[in-house]
């Protein structure tokens, strides 16, 4: 796991510095900004976001700002391909406090190196949950599903999910203009994923949002980034870098975490395909058309010790006539 190249990062927390004398007189942040609601769609429903607000932390009832950070509440609808009993969150967090990552986990050598180890080098990002977790679903959270219920008839029921992210000075007397000597941003990729039924494993898509405060020097007030789709599929390559160091680490007491599932988006190469059930019975659920996209799911560490593994793929169907169909397929059959 070390030693990784991290994949450049397609979200826009990058910013100048200008080249002045003597720093302007910085604008006031704004309290209450508008709070922008939109939809993304994805290949299997749509993330809603209802709420999204820029806050501050105060203290003394708001004589002295020591923070800022954001607040949201989202959804995800899912669409007629999803068939999952339960589908739920997984977020990407990313902290920049003065131009530099930022650990905020610190209350002891622990629980530092614990959450140290759970982030990119040199880039901070990692998956959402305290050191001591061991489980990477966001919380609180109400998980989704849609399948079919005991008469053939669908059901389905969104999830839904609210964070309140903040920065701060660290210091409870220290306000965040003292403190505030380079950038400041919090940035998220917000997944959602089946947990448990037919296509357990399958992601459905992210999207990016956050908060930031550039440097001084340009006088702008903390702002939210724009709420936007991150994948429409598989989430961005940063994001199963830090799935996989989460998936290698142990928690404060040692114990190993429940693996974020691993995923490739990749295309049928062949004429045609034939999608099993299973490798061993092999009972045909599809034939799938060249160019069809699949999701390649349940990706796990091969052994050095060559297996009939070596040779299928577990897929879910992302588009076309069968789109939402998992099965398996040859390795050889996709791009």
């Amino acid at each position: 796991m070390r030693g990784w190249t991290l994949p450049e990062p397609r979200w826009e927390w990058e910013w100048t510095h200008p080249s002045v004398a003597e720093p302007p007189e910085r604008e006031s942040p704004p309290r209450r900004p508008p709070s922008p609601a939109g939809t993304v769609r994805t290949w299997a429903g749509s993330f809603t976001v209802g709420r999204y607000t820029l806050t501050n932390v105060s203290m003394d009832d708001g004589d002295l700002l020591v923070g800022y950070g954001a607040d949201i509440a989202l959804s995800f609808k899912p669409d007629v391909p999803v068939d999952a009993d339960r589908i739920e969150f997984v977020q990407l967090a990313r902290t920049v406090l003065n131009d530099l990552p930022h650990n905020k986990y610190t209350a002891g050598e622990k629980e530092r190196k614990t959450a140290e180890s759970r982030m990119v080098p040199g880039d901070g990002a990692h998956i959402d949950q305290l050191p001591r977790s061991a489980v990477p679903w966001y919380a609180p959270a109400s998980p989704g599903f849609r399948h079919k219920d005991a008469n053939g008839k669908g059901e389905a029921a969104d999830a839904s999910m609210n964070d309140q992210p903040t920065l701060t000075s660290g210091d409870i007397g220290t306000s965040a203009e003292a403190a505030h000597t380079g950038g400041w941003s919090q940035q998220f990729e917000t997944a959602a994923l089946a947990t448990a039924g037919a296509q357990k494993g399958t992601y459905y898509g992210s999207v990016r949002w956050g908060w930031r405060w550039p440097d001084p020097r340009t006088s702008q007030a903390p702002a939210l980034l724009k709420f936007e789709i991150g994948s429409a599929s598989v989430p961005s390559p940063a994001f199963l870098v830090a799935a996989r160091l989460w998936n290698d680490s142990t928690t404060t007491t040692g114990a190993r975490p429940e693996p974020v599932p691993i995923a490739e988006d990749r295309k049928v190469k062949a004429k045609s395909a034939r999608l099993w059930d299973d490798p061993v019975t092999r009972r045909t659920i599809a034939t799938l058309p060249k160019g069809t996209p699949v999701q390649r799911i349940d990706i796990r560490p091969r052994s050095l010790v060559a297996s009939r593994a070596w040779f299928w793929a577990k897929v879910t169907v992302t588009g076309g006539r069968y789109a939402g169909r998992t099965g398996w397929l040859w390795l050889t059959d996709l791009s």
